[in-house]
Order: structure tokens, then sequence, then C-alpha cells
């Protein structure tokens, strides 16, 4: 898997694995703190089926950020709602004993550890947190689920291994019908060869979860990591045999504010204004060269701080406080905001941008 490492400070981006997804199994459990799940436990929850019986499992980002791929069996509560609304909490059915694991983008976000911090003040004693979230999800090899709702947004690439038969085709994605002994092929390699490793792909689930991570396996195999799988029964509409691909492409579709790292790079080494929004502690650990810190819970008192003059770029852990930064400042006039929707991780000024 390849990320974008950029070196703050260098006009240019390279290309390097990234350590929070490369580190072995051992490396990343040395992690684990008091109050936390670690990798292990929570893949031994799953394979137990134990989430959603005994054990509730709350995905603590925002709401776009849950459908397009979470735990399986997680329920989707955004620290917002959750701060805006505490009782939001019992709509999930969970009892004041039952154990509950809240996670979020890994161990920079601290989305999750809030949203802990909340439920215990409420009455549940049995909370914890799975620091390593999604991608230490993702590196155990294990499926995140997509929803319905994702797929309508469109932009992604359904694949679907038994060819033939009516699947999931919409006319905002492409549908990939090919079976798995192609897909595992030249055929394979050929279609899917030259698409972009970020392109958002979606396995349309057809019987057992063996078959379907099977599928995520092979893609995984291929340096995809944007992965998901939605059961074919969990889709309401019609169904249809998708037409046949020779070639697949893919852009990212970005929305207003929002910008690619590649520009985030670019302004970075320019020298442009860059606001980091994450908590003063994370801020300290390590940051952009040149970033300004203010928390994005203290900017409806502070937003004069930021200029209007000149371009603003903001950036986060994860992109949910980069984004709700941009709906503040919107509201105050701002119109010279962008925003980095992206993973990032930063050690000095040295920082790992994964989108």
């Amino acid at each position: 898997m390849k990320n974008l490492i950029l070196a703050t400070g260098l006009a240019m981006a390279f290309l390097a694995p990234l350590p929070a997804l490369t580190l072995n199994a051992n490396a990343t459990e040395q992690q684990v703190e008091a109050g936390e799940v670690s990798n292990d436990q929570m893949v031994g929850y799953y394979e137990k089926g134990m989430i959603g019986d005994n054990i509730w499992v709350v995905d603590s980002r925002p709401a776009g950020k849950y459908i397009s791929g979470h735990i399986p069996g997680a329920s989707s509560l955004p620290l917002e709602l959750l701060k805006q609304d505490p009782a939001s909490g019992d709509k999930l059915g969970i009892p004041r004993s039952g154990k509950v694991i809240f996670y979020c983008a890994g161990r920079e976000c601290t989305l999750s550890i809030d949203s802990a911090e909340i439920f215990r003040k409420l009455g549940y004693a049995d909370t914890w947190v799975y620091r390593n979230g999604v991608p230490g999800w993702n590196q155990k090899m294990q499926p995140l689920r997509a929803e319905e709702q994702f797929v309508k947004k469109g932009n992604i690439i359904l694949v679907d291994t038994v060819p033939g038969k009516e699947t999931i085709v919409t006319a905002s994605n492409k549908t990939l019908q090919i079976s798995l002994s192609d897909l595992k092929g030249e055929h394979g390699k050929t279609i899917l060869g030259p698409l972009s490793k970020n392109a958002p792909l979606v396995v349309i689930g057809r019987g057992t979860m063996e078959s379907t991570n099977a599928v995520l396996e092979e893609l995984r195999e291929l340096d995809f990591r944007r992965l998901a799988y939605l059961p074919l029964n969990a889709w309401k509409d019609k169904l249809a045999v998708a037409p046949p691909i020779t070639a697949l492409t893919w852009a990212p579709v970005y929305g207003p504010g929002q910008v690619s790292p590649k520009a985030f790079e670019t302004a970075v080494a320019a020298g442009q204004y860059i606001l980091d929004v994450r908590p003063a502690a994370d801020f300290a650990r390590g940051h952009f060269r040149g970033a300004v810190n203010i928390p994005v819970e203290e900017l409806e008192k502070d937003y004069a701080k930021v200029p209007r003059n000149n371009p603003v770029f903001v950036n986060c852990a994860t992109g949910a406080k980069s984004q709700k930064t941009f709906d503040i400042l919107g509201r105050k006039g701002y119109t010279n905001i962008a925003y980095l929707d992206a993973e990032i991780s930063c050690k000095g000024e040295t920082c790992t941008i994964k989108e």
C-alpha cells in the first residue's frame, strides 16, 4: 500500500509506506493503554459475533465517514450529535451496564475519546476506546461495511464476482462484474491495474462473509486501500445486469472548499496560512511547519484571529473538524477558507497525509 508523505517545506511529495499502517502487530499492541481495547480484542469480539449482541461498538466519526465503511455491527453516533444531545445515546438501546466501545479514525483522532468521556459521565461505567480505530482494523485485514446511502452518493466502483446475474447498477457508479478467478488473473490486472489506488471499491456481498473476504483480500493484494462491502440484500432498489466493462477510470470529486492533498502540500510549501484545529496537546506533538493552532472548540469565540484577506488552509487529524471549521467560518462570512479531508499524523514538522 502506498501513501502520500508530506515532508513539510518540500515542494514535491513522494510515496512511502505509512508508519501507522505498517507497524507489526506487537508494536501496535504495545501502544494500548488503560481504558483501551486492542486490535486483537476487537477482532475477537467480531469473530465471536459479540458486536451488536452483548458488546456495543459505536463509531464517533461524522455520518458520512460511517456510511463509507464501518466496523460491521457498529452503530453511528457522531461526537457532534452526542454533544448537542446527550440523550441521543439512549436511542441506541445500550443499557447503562452494557460494555460500550467507541472508535474513530485512529490514534490521532480524539472523537472516540471525547465520546467515551461523555458516556462515562452519563453513567455508562463499562465504556472503552478502540484507539487504533479504522487503521487498526484495516491492519488486521478485517472488513468494513458500507451503507446503501454511500453507494447512492456515487463516484465509486462496485465489484461483483458473480457475472451475468442481476446486481446493483446506478447511473453515478461503475459496476464491474468479474469472476474471482478472472479477478485474480491477468484479466483483473488489465482492468483494475490502471485504476487509481485511492478509488473507493465496494464489494457486493453474496453468500458468506468468507467469500466476500476473499474478494476484499484480492483487492488488497492489488494495493487498493479504500475498500468496503455491501450485502446485496441491503440494497432496496431494483437490480439489473451490469453492462460489460473493458476499462475503468476514476477521479476524485471534491466538495465546496475541499482541496486535494497535493494542493494542500503546495500551500504548505508556499508558506500559506495553515490553520490546525486539533486540540493544543495534539498540535504540540507535531504539526505542519508554520501552522497556527486554534482548536475548533474555540473558534466560535476566537474566529476573528483567522485572516480574511488571504487564503486559509485548514487541517485536523481526520478531516471531520476541518470540515466543521469550514462551516463555522462560512457562517461568519469567510470566503477564503479551504480544508483538507484526510487522515494526518505528524512527528515534529514531518506530517503524513492519507486521503
